[in-house]
C-alpha cells in the first residue's frame, strides 16, 4: 500500500498596525482555489528553508518584504492525488502590495469581516481549528484566538 504524498507550503499571516489581516484572491483561472481568498505563500522549493520559501513566495505574490515571527499552526489540504500541509507563520511586512498575475485582488480584513470572503478550504479549516483551540485554557494561541474571536461562531 502506498502512503499519501505530501507537499509542504508556507503561508504568511500578515497583520497591519490596525490588526487587519492581508488576504489575496486567487485568479479565476487558477488550477487550485480559483477565485478564493487565502494568505500569501506557497510551496517550499527543494533546498529552501521555511523562511527562505516564505520570503520568496510573499515577495513574488505581493511585492512585500516580510519578517517571519512565529509559527501559528499547520493545516492540511487534501487533493485527489496529493495532500498539502500549510505551515502558517505570523509575519510583519513592509512595502506596498503589488499583486502577481496569479492573484486578482487583495484586502486588509478585520477579523469580524472574514465571513464575507470565500476563503480557500484550508484557510477556513485553520480558522475553525483556532476557534476550537480557543476553548482550551492553556492554548499557546491565546493572542491569535482573541484576534479571531467571534469570526466564525
Amino acid at each position: 500500500m502506498v502512503g499519501s504524498v505530501y507537499i509542504l507550503a508556507v503561508r504568511a499571516f500578515i497583520e497591519d498596525d490596525d490588526g487587519r489581516v492581508l488576504l489575496i484572491k486567487r485568479a479565476s483561472d487558477s488550477k487550485t482555489n480559483a477565485s478564493r481568498w487565502e494568505l500569501p505563500g506557497g510551496k517550499i522549493g527543494t533546498g529552501e528553508s521555511l523562511e527562505e520559501a516564505l520570503k520568496r513566495e510573499v515577495k513574488e505574490e505581493t511585492n512585500l518584504e516580510i519578517i517571519p515571527e512565529e509559527v501559528m499552526g499547520v493545516v492540511e489540504q487534501k487533493f485527489p492525488v496529493i495532500n498539502a500541509a500549510h505551515i502558517i507563520i505570523r509575519c510583519r511586512a513592509e512595502g506596498s502590495v503589488k499583486l502577481s498575475h496569479e492573484h486578482e485582488g487583495f484586502a486588509w480584513v478585520e477579523p469580524s469581516d472574514l465571513r464575507r470572503y470565500r476563503l480557500a478550504d484550508w484557510l477556513s479549516d485553520f480558522v475553525m481549528k483556532l476557534k476550537i483551540e480557543e476553548d482550551k485554557e492553556d492554548s499557546p494561541l491565546g493572542g491569535i484566538l482573541r484576534f479571531m474571536r467571534g469570526v466564525y461562531l
